[in-house]
């Protein structure tokens, strides 16, 4: 090989982001097993954390006839590595593609773990935004580093009043976890999409027809939906999901647009970002009917000269209490509190920024 050639492949090299960590990654001790892989239909799986490893949101593996098809790369490269060892054992079949829902940390930062020449696909804004390492200093990161510092915090004063052998075992468990995601997050390098979706594609993978969508800005200006007409079940990150989802990026007449769209196309089954496979499209209603709801709400008493503070406290959205309930221990205030941000967001939204 001459100099040139050598220097070449070297530069080459240099400039592709870090795939395929083959050996264990910092953090990705455990012991147990880190996901459950519940089955939709043949061929179609949703992966939820068990909690031993902080993985905070769900990836759903679809098998084709030759390989696998990924959505979501999971919190950290060490959630991402466990997610590809334990997947082993339900497929033998190696992971070709990955898509990414969107830019948010948990969805998209495990990805330097995925094998590589595995092909990444999402937006250009989410490229744009893995690619100049804005998902790292997102609100949704940030917060959730302070967050893990602090559970670290806690439970290690927690550890001073421990009374029994039994109630320092599960603190420093519950510590372990917290301690482990923060060393993986250390190694982390956001991995951009390979390509990128405007509209929409379709994969065909053996028997199976997969349509990647982006159905305009929604839970993010970048979001994709994967539809598998055959299964009618649609997978959605965190555009829909049994709870409230995370509104700091949301576009919210056109989330609202956005859901109706997908609700038109017949699905049965919805795998979100977050929680439990939704069935009851009564659920997906709701979401829409909420979005909608806060969003008309606050342009009226903006409307009115009423202050992003005063909007959040005086919003009436008791009719979803019963599906949206809060947190064990919140009170009112924090309730306002949480609902601020929203606000201000779509006070952004109403002045065009």
């Amino acid at each position: 090989m001459t100099r040139l050639a050598a220097t070449l492949l070297l530069t080459a090299i240099l400039a592709t982001p870090a795939l395929s960590q083959t050996r264990r990654p910092p953090g990705a001790e455990y012991q147990g097993k880190a996901f459950e892989f519940r089955r939709a239909a043949p061929g179609v799986y949703l992966a939820v954390g068990t909690g031993v490893l902080s993985a905070e949101s769900n990836a759903v593996i679809i098998e084709g006839d030759r390989d696998l098809l990924v959505v979501d790369s999971e919190t950290s490269p060490a959630a991402a590595w466990a997610l590809l060892r334990e997947l082993r054992a339900v497929t033998p079949k190696p992971v070709r593609t990955l898509v990414i829902t969107h830019f948010h940390y948990d969805h998209a930062h495990g990805t330097q773990s995925f094998p590589a020449g595995v092909e990444i696909i999402g937006t250009e804004f989410t490229r744009r935004m893995l690619a100049e390492g804005k998902s790292m200093s997102h609100a949704t990161a940030a917060g959730n580093r302070t967050f893990s510092n602090a559970q670290v915090s806690n439970l290690t004063k927690a550890l001073d009043t421990a009374t029994t052998p039994a109630s320092r075992r599960d603190i420093e468990a519950r510590r372990a976890v917290w301690q482990r995601y923060l060393e993986s997050i250390a190694t982390l390098t956001p991995v951009a999409p390979t390509m990128t979706v405007a509209s929409r594609i379709t994969l065909s993978r053996g028997g199976r027809d997969i349509v990647i969508l982006h159905p305009g800005p929604a839970h993010t200006a970048g979001d994709l939906v994967v539809w598998l007409p055959k299964e009618r079940i649609l997978v959605t990150g965190d555009l829909l999901q049994p709870n409230l989802p995370y509104m700091g990026d949301g576009f919210f007449p056109q989330w609202a647009d956005a859901i109706d769209s997908l609700r038109a196309l017949g699905p049965t089954m919805v795998l979100p970002g977050h929680g439990d496979a939704i069935t009851d499209l009564a659920v997906v209603e709701r979401q829409r009917d909420y979005l909608r709801d806060i969003y008309a709400q606050t342009a009226a008493l903006k409307k009115e000269g009423h202050p992003a503070e005063e909007v959040a406290k005086r919003l009436d959205l008791s009719r979803y209490d019963a599906y949206y309930p809060r947190f064990p221990g919140w009170t009112d205030e924090m309730v306002v509190r949480r609902r601020l941000g929203t606000v201000r967001r779509i006070f952004d939204q109403l002045d065009g920024k």
